[in-house]
């Protein structure tokens, strides 16, 4: 194992569109984790998320508590080479879509597989996020 460059961790937020998003559950007892879609835009070191929910949903609720979140990203680059993953660490803060539209440029051009908030919720309970960014740190293993 070793630890990621700040450039390999961009390069993995980068090439990927999914991960798991952990917010502090809303009782303040333990993590609640979700798969979200995410677009990072590193010119502007912007990283967003779409949350679908209403103000009464489990995630937006645990959100109104505390908006401190943890991120986690994976791949494996090459089947039975190298496996990769990131944390970031920071907290969620409200923008509007068109200052978040780089980011999610980065999200259409990265993967065509990605959920779209909007195909499986109604399009006025899906929020766009703004991860603001405090630290991250990644891992590399090679696989043998």
């Amino acid at each position: 194992m070793r630890q990621l460059t700040d450039d390999e961790v961009v390069d993995l937020l980068l090439s990927n569109g999914t991960g798991v998003l952990a917010v502090n559950d809303w009782n303040g007892q333990t993590p609640h984790p979700f798969p979200v879609a995410y677009g990072y835009q590193d010119e502007q070191d912007l990283f967003v998320v779409q949350l679908e929910g209403d103000d009464t949903s489990h995630k937006k609720r645990c959100l109104q508590r505390d908006r401190n979140v943890a991120f986690t990203v994976y791949e494996e680059t090459e089947p039975g080479e190298l496996w990769r993953s990131a944390i970031v660490k920071g907290e969620l803060v409200d923008i509007d879509y068109g200052d978040a539209e780089p980011a999610l440029a980065v999200l259409a051009q990265n993967t065509t597989s990605a959920p779209n908030p909007v195909r499986w919720g109604d399009s006025s309970t899906v929020t766009p996020f703004e991860l603001d960014i405090d630290e991250w740190s990644g891992r590399a293993f090679d696989i043998e």
